[in-house]
């Protein structure tokens, strides 16, 4: 197997008068994230109505922190859309992610794989 990279997931619960807008910064998230080195997916999926997840996938912790970095304008709008949201990081995350998801309720880590990753 290849390098050990981090992956998150974050589920939304949208209001329906927030839809539209939400939609416009799913936009706006993707195009970003395609320019971003080091973040090598990064889809989002529409659910149940109002409901949205969004999969990253970042080659490593500096990857992951420059893209939560570089968005916190549009994490600020979409905080304004939803009703709550909860998210996984899963893998590897070093201690500045570990200390921020120990910290953050909303945030679940998995950081210890179940299998040998050889």
């Amino acid at each position: 197997m290849g390098k050990t990279t981090i992956l998150t997931s974050v589920q939304f619960a949208v209001r329906g008068d927030q839809i539209e807008e939400f939609e416009r910064l799913i936009a706006e998230f993707t195009a970003r994230a395609e320019l971003e080195p080091g973040t090598l997916t990064y889809r989002f999926f529409r659910g149940a109505p109002g409901r949205y997840s969004v999969i990253g996938e970042y080659e490593d912790t500096d990857a992951a922190l420059a893209h939560q970095a570089g968005n916190q304008d549009l994490l600020a709008r979409a905080a304004t859309c939803t009703d709550h949201f909860v998210m996984q990081v899963h893998g590897p995350v070093g201690p500045v992610i570990r200390d921020w998801a120990e910290n953050d309720p909303t945030v679940t880590l998995y950081e210890d794989p179940v299998l040998p990753l050889e």
